[in-house]
């Protein structure tokens, strides 16, 4: 288990009052991504390519660091980015090879989602039962 210390994070510029709730939201998300920026080089050694903030319709903001390292080394990363930042969306990024296999990868990620408390969410309009059934019809018995 790797434990790190991170430095207190930076507070928000003041707001004046008259600003606006995307103003403040547009803080919160800086502040995150510099809390982020700060935890992959205490976990690396090196400062990521790149952190960013993505608004997902479903998920929210997402947090996508990119990392030049190898898909192992990215995937244990944001692991511990998940572990530490729960309810958050974390993202990693690898720009090396890709060095663990389909079913490790599946594995890794559905970890790093429980890590961070999610869960699968089905598409609007899904008919689970129906779309069994369709599948059996396909399928010689």
């Amino acid at each position: 288990m790797i434990s790190i210390q991170l430095p207190p994070p930076l507070a928000p510029p003041p707001l004046p009052l008259h600003a606006s709730a995307s103003a403040a939201l547009n803080a919160a998300g800086r502040l995150i991504t510099d809390v982020a920026l700060h935890a992959v080089k205490a976990l690396t050694g090196v400062a990521p390519t790149q952190v960013r903030v993505e608004e997902d319709p479903d998920w929210g903001h997402v947090y996508i660091v990119t990392l030049d390292a190898k898909a192992s080394e990215a995937l244990r990363i944001n692991l511990e980015l998940q572990k530490m930042m729960p309810g958050m969306p974390v993202v990693v990024e690898w720009t090396g090879p890709t060095d663990v296999g389909d079913d490790e990868l599946l594995e890794r990620l559905v970890e790093i989602a429980h890590a961070g408390g999610f869960r699968a969410k089905a598409p609007k309009g899904l008919d689970a039962v129906r779309d069994v059934a369709e599948g059996r019809d396909r399928w010689p018995t």
